[in-house]
């Protein structure tokens, strides 16, 4: 009898010490890629939309693209004109979507003539292989005007190619440009940021936003 009892305590103790030892395994063991419940969509941070200022909404035809763009200092609202020269826009549209412009520097900053910016390469990226012919414009180079930039051809006063990605808003009038440069947008909001614009001021975003049509605000 006691024989028997001393078998049934030990096989008590046996039966607790594995069970001891497989819950701590369990609560030691390192957690699996499938355990979190966050998954990287979830946690990933959902944008603050932006949306047009009331000078953009109430001056500007509805249908028209503006873009928005955050700098360090404030906002910059820029009107497209998709209609007059729909190629050298719709190019800079396309970039905005593909959000290449999000964390590049101004890279040339001349006060009282052009800041300019859109040089992927300053950040380590790729630009992206692109040919853009310059359309022709009746607009003039003036303050606020937005064009892309094209370099000068050294020993002429020509012109190389249009830069692809490169743009720039002028801050002073700059009538000798007019002949050259096709202008596919002008400021509407925030020319005062763009005076403050000072060489290596990054670009937080550019978005694309439409007159006329309201922002969806984010889920909660």
């Amino acid at each position: 009898m006691k024989r028997y009892k001393f078998f049934f305590v030990a096989a008590v103790v046996l039966a607790l010490a594995v069970s001891f030892a497989g819950c701590r395994r369990k609560a030691e063991a390192p957690a699996t890629g499938e355990e979190p419940a966050e998954t990287a969509a979830a946690a990933e941070e959902v944008e603050t939309p932006l949306a047009l200022s009331e000078t953009a909404r109430g001056e500007l035809t509805p249908g028209a693209e503006v873009a928005v763009i955050e700098l360090p200092d404030g906002l910059v609202e820029i009107e497209l004109f998709t209609d007059e020269t729909p190629k050298t826009a719709g190019n800079f549209i396309k970039l905005v979507g593909e959000k290449f412009y999000d964390g590049l520097p101004f890279h040339r900053v001349v006060p009282g003539f052009v800041v300019q910016a859109g040089d992927a390469e300053m950040v380590g990226r790729v630009n992206p292989d692109i040919t853009l012919d310059v359309e022709k414009d009746k607009r003039k180079c003036a303050r606020g005007a937005v064009s892309m930039a094209r370099a000068a051809v050294p020993g002429s006063k020509e012109y190389g190619p249009t830069s692809p990605t490169q743009f720039f808003i002028l801050t002073g009038d700059s009538p000798h440009l007019d002949a050259d440069f096709c202008v596919f947008g002008v400021v509407v909001t925030g020319m005062d940021v763009v005076d403050r614009v000072k060489e290596g001021d990054v670009i937080k975003r550019i978005r694309v936003l439409t007159v006329g049509e309201e922002v969806e605000e984010p889920a909660a």
